[in-house]
C-alpha cells in the first residue's frame, strides 16, 4: 500500500494574519497619505497668510517704533551731536535745501560762558528754502535754530529748558508780522506755533518745540497766504527723525 502524501502547506499568511496584516498595512499607508497632506496643507497655509498679511511699515512707523525703543546715551558724543549739519539733511520726505558753508554748533556754559566740565549747552542754526507739498508760487524761506542743555551744574535740564520754550514764543510772538494767531501744535514733548501775514503780503510762521532739555525753533516765511496748517505739516515732517536724534543723543 502506497503511503498518501499530505498535501503541501500554504506559503504566506492566511485566516485571521493575513486579514491583520492587509489591515495594518492599509492603515500604515492612509496614515501616511494624510500626513503628506497635512504637510502641503500646513506649508501652503502659511505662504498664503504671509502673503497677504498686513501692509509693510511705512519709514514713520519704523521710526516711531524705533523712539520707543532709543535710550539715552550714558556719554555725550559730541561729534554726532549736531541737527544741522547731520541730522537735518538726512530726514527724508521732507524738501529742504539748505545753504552750504554751515557754522558748526557753538558750546557754552549755561550762563553763556565757557564751557566745562558739568556745564554744558550746545547752540546752532541754519538756513535754506523749502519746498512744501501745498501749493505755492516760490519755495519758502527756512531758518532753524537749537539751543541743547547736555549738562547743567544744578537744576533740571528739562525744567531749565520748559523756561526757555516760553521765552522763545513770546519772542516768536513779537518778530511775526502782523501776528493773526498761534496755538499748541502736537510734536515732541511741548511746542508751540504763531502765524502772521509777512511785510508786503504773504505769511510767517514760527513753532518753537521742546524735546528733553532742547529747545528748537522752525522759522518759515511765504511769498503767499499759506495757511498755518500748511506750515504745521512741514514741521510735523521733522518730527520722528528729531524725536529719535534728541532722545538718544542727549545723554542721561
Amino acid at each position: 500500500m502506497v503511503d498518501e502524501k499530505a498535501p503541501p502547506a500554504k506559503q504566506g499568511l492566511h485566516g485571521w494574519r493575513a486579514a491583520a496584516a492587509v489591515f495594518g498595512c492599509g492603515s500604515l499607508a492612509a496614515f501616511g497619505v494624510f500626513g503628506v497632506v497635512v504637510a502641503l496643507l500646513s506649508t501652503f497655509l502659511s505662504t498664503v497668510s504671509s502673503g497677504i498679511g498686513g501692509p509693510e511699515q511705512s519709514d514713520a512707523e519704523i521710526g516711531a517704533g524705533a523712539a520707543q525703543t532709543t535710550s539715552p546715551r550714558d556719554e555725550f558724543e559730541s561729534d554726532k551731536f549736531d541737527l544741522c549739519r547731520i541730522s537735518l539733511p538726512t530726514i527724508s520726505g521732507v524738501g529742504l535745501i539748505l545753504e552750504d558753508g554751515m557754522d558748526a554748533p557753538v558750546d557754552t556754559a549755561v550762563d553763556g560762558g565757557n564751557p566745562r566740565d558739568g556745564d554744558l549747552v550746545r547752540s546752532g542754526e541754519c538756513s535754506g528754502v523749502l519746498n512744501p507739498a501745498a501749493s505755492t508760487s516760490t519755495p519758502w524761506e527756512f531758518n532753524f535754530s537749537y539751543r541743547a542743555i547736555i549738562f547743567a551744574p544744578e537744576g533740571s535740564r528739562d525744567e531749565m529748558a520748559d523756561a526757555e520754550v516760553d521765552a522763545w514764543r513770546s519772542g516768536a510772538e513779537e518778530s511775526v508780522g502782523n501776528f493773526q494767531e498761534g496755538g499748541d501744535l502736537n510734536i515732541l514733548d511741548r511746542s508751540y506755533y504763531v502765524y502772521g501775514a509777512s511785510v508786503g503780503g504773504g505769511a510767517e510762521y514760527v513753532a518753537v518745540a521742546r524735546k528733553r532739555s532742547a529747545v528748537l525753533e522752525f522759522s518759515m516765511s511765504s511769498a503767499d497766504e499759506n495757511t498755518p496748517a500748511e506750515f504745521s505739516h512741514e514741521v510735523e515732517k521733522f518730527e520722528s527723525h528729531l524725536d529719535i536724534a534728541l532722545q538718544n543723543l542727549i545723554p542721561r
